[in-house]
């Protein structure tokens, strides 16, 4: 009997977290163009009403073991579409939850796939053993930063370097600048936000610009809210953006930008605006060193940036490519 779905997308959905939402928005957008339907994608996600809206595509509850086990068993391949599933920065239970996933996939018999992907922090050897057990079961595996690369190999792992699946989107080029700087920071790294906001501050009163501070998610507009009362940086308003279309918007005639998350810093190089970023996490500072983007609390990195006009179409060729090479691995030819 045949499957309902070619593909069942798996990753932090349907949180609130923007960055997570262009990921799977990048990752269904990529399948359309390789070839799959709309109607043979599907998403576990944690808002599956919201999801399904969004995407357009069909979503089961990621919390709901038979939900679950349903969409396994009417998947043909399961994708782990970009982001940070494997790492105990906070816990075990991340890693714990995917691998439980991967694992009921693969008795259902779903080949999986893994793209744009970091691995790591994996500070204990229990979580280790489980990133180790749940990525070996993948057919295909790319991974976003050099440092994610360094431990799939300390897995024991075979993985591929490929941009972030969000260097896919095109957001509006901001053509018009403005004295406005944009600000992001994200909860859970006082020091470095502090150091982040400060670095805004300077930058702020040496341009004569206002600062707005752009939240991905509601937390990010708490921590943002923190500094704010802190004093240690002066912020005119504080907008928290749901989609490219509100991202787009809150940052017309920026004319540079400090942030923390790796997406709001993704973002603005596609968009054209100078930023230095925060690097809290390994991702961030590979992505940094990627395209020549000052690190806080460091000296500017040289390493021969992408010219502006050829940074979404370079990275995005080159995401599309790697995207499309691991489809066809797991998949075969969808055309023939």
């Amino acid at each position: 009997m045949g499957k309902k779905y070619d593909v069942l997308l798996l990753g932090y959905y349907g949180f609130g977290n923007l960055g997570d939402e262009l990921l799977a928005e990048a990752a269904v957008s990529l399948l359309r163009e390789a070839g799959v339907a709309q109607s043979r994608i599907a998403i576990l996600s944690s808002a599956p009403a919201d999801s399904e809206e969004r995407f357009g595509v069909v979503s089961f509850n990621r919390w709901r073991l038979g939900e679950v086990t349903k969409a396994c068993s009417e998947s043909r391949t399961l994708l782990l579409g970009g982001g940070g599933l494997f790492q105990d920065s906070t816990s075990l239970r991340s890693c714990l939850y995917y691998c439980a996933v991967m694992l009921i996939a693969k008795v259902k018999g779903l080949r999986i796939w893994a793209v744009g992907q970091s691995v790591g922090p994996l500070r204990s050897k229990a979580a280790r053993a489980v990133a180790r057990l749940a990525l070996s079961l993948c057919s295909y595996i790319s991974v976003r930063d050099e440092s994610s690369l360094k431990m799939a190999g300390e897995l024991g792992l075979s993985a591929e370097l490929t941009p972030d699946l969000v260097m896919s989107l095109a957001p509006e080029k901001n053509a018009v600048k403005e004295p406005l700087i944009l600000f992001n920071a994200r909860p859970g790294y006082g020091d470095l936000a502090r150091k982040a906001a400060a670095r805004c501050r300077e930058a702020a009163e040496a341009n004569g610009c206002e600062v707005r501070g752009v939240a991905l998610a509601a937390e990010d507009a708490a921590e943002i809210e923190r500094l704010r009362s802190l004093q240690d940086v002066k912020i005119r308003d504080i907008i928290t953006v749901r989609n490219l279309e509100e991202f787009s918007a809150a940052i017309k005639g920026a004319s540079g930008a400090v942030g923390m998350r790796l997406h709001f810093l993704v973002l603005c190089l596609l968009a054209g605006i100078p930023l230095a970023g925060c690097a809290y996490d390994p991702k961030v500072l590979g992505f940094c060193m990627r395209y020549n983007v000052e690190v806080v609390g460091e000296d500017p990195i040289r390493l021969g940036k992408l010219n502006d006009d050829t940074v979404q179409s370079e990275a995005a060729a080159a995401v599309r490519e790697k995207f499309t090479a691991g489809l066809r691995g797991v998949l075969g030819d969808i055309n023939g």
